[in-house]
């Protein structure tokens, strides 16, 4: 199967994520009308605008900082793009990030622009997002201990990351998974593209630079958690330190994650709204806070997107969004055994 005919395959059977993220949508309206508009009104009117800015900044550094760690995993897979144009598209590529199969934007972005087979693209988002998604785990440890919080979030992330990173790196366990798959008729087609994507995250996996240049991936958390934390701070000045910030802004992204829903939405803002009541902020400011880092976070990502991507578009002829093809894999015959040979014999 080729790579436009899974991304054909993918965007036509996504129904059940539009569902969810109508719910997302759902669970929002209803957080609202629970805590009361006219008081959320109120707690909005408090917040700083003399924030803002910082606020803004700190939002696109994090996806700048998100371009820069995947300049080097797709140069790791042979693209040859500068680094400002890999910036470029990775910001292009959050326009989509609250639709279905979001991220896969950037994936075909990259491969069309870097001209790289489009289960090398895939390969480095997988690889990125499977690594930073570890790193919030562990930023929220210490929090969990703090507040007395359940740890059933952490652990579920924790297990289907480890899990994910098996299959991936494993070969027998890959293996067992690929033959579970061969008995379901529904299955099988994604069989080869499903091969393309474990030979590219396990070279990539099995690299040292990988590991050391995902300490921007660290810095990213950094980045991210700060914005929560003026968010918090512009509306109500000392209510958290910013390690008690990081660890409620990794519990909480962590939950919007598992949810599958696209960008978290609906599971993401109840979470943050939850925890920041735990700790004692009212629930009108707290829900206020979760509102207001959904606009920081998805908001100028959305904004900003959509600039980079009229620039990317005529830059690379790339066509509408919604019209967006991977183009033909290009990658060569016995690829996916050769990376399967080198993750046995690593």
């Amino acid at each position: 199967m080729s790579a436009v005919e899974v991304w054909t395959r993918l965007k036509r059977h996504h129904l059940g994520t539009w569902l969810a993220g109508a719910v997302g949508l759902a669970g929002i309206a209803a957080l609202i009308l629970v805590i009361n508009p006219s008081k959320l009104g109120s707690a909005l009117t408090h917040f700083n605008l003399f924030l803002l800015p910082a606020i803004v900044a700190g939002s696109v550094a994090y996806y700048v900082l998100q371009g820069v760690r995947w300049q080097f995993l797709l140069r790791d897979v042979g693209a040859k793009l500068p680094m400002g144009e890999t910036v470029l598209l990775n910001l292009a590529g959050q326009v989509t990030t609250l639709l279905p199969l979001g991220e896969l934007t950037r994936v075909v972005l990259a491969a069309r622009a870097a001209r790289v087979p489009f289960s090398d693209a895939l390969a480095t988002v997988t690889v990125q997002e499977l690594i930073y998604g570890l790193l919030l785990v562990v930023v929220a440890v210490p929090g969990l201990f703090e507040f007395h919080l359940n740890p059933l979030i952490p652990a579920a992330a924790l297990l289907v990351a480890l899990s994910a990173l098996a299959v991936l790196t494993v070969p027998r366990i890959f293996c067992g998974l690929h033959s579970l798959m061969s008995g379901v008729l529904g299955l099988r087609r994604l069989l080869d593209p499903l091969d393309e994507l474990q030979a590219g995250t396990a070279g990539l996996l099995h690299r040292l630079d990988t590991i050391v240049w995902s300490l921007i991936s660290l810095v990213q958390v950094a980045a991210m958690t700060t914005v929560f934390f003026l968010v918090v701070s512009a509306l109500d000045p000392g209510a958290l330190t910013w390690p008690e910030a990081a660890s409620l802004y990794a519990v909480a992204s962590i939950a919007g994650a598992i949810s599958l829903i696209p960008g978290g939405l609906g599971a993401s803002e109840a979470t943050f709204a939850g925890l920041l009541i735990v700790v004692g902020l009212p629930p009108a400011e707290a829900t206020a806070v979760a509102l207001m880092q959904r606009a920081a976070d998805q908001g100028v990502a959305t904004v900003t997107g959509l600039v980079a991507f009229v620039i990317a578009r005529r830059r690379y002829h790339i066509g509408s969004l919604f019209t967006l093809q991977p183009g033909r894999s290009g990658r060569r015959d016995g690829s996916t055994e050769r990376g399967l040979a080198a993750t046995e014999s690593s």
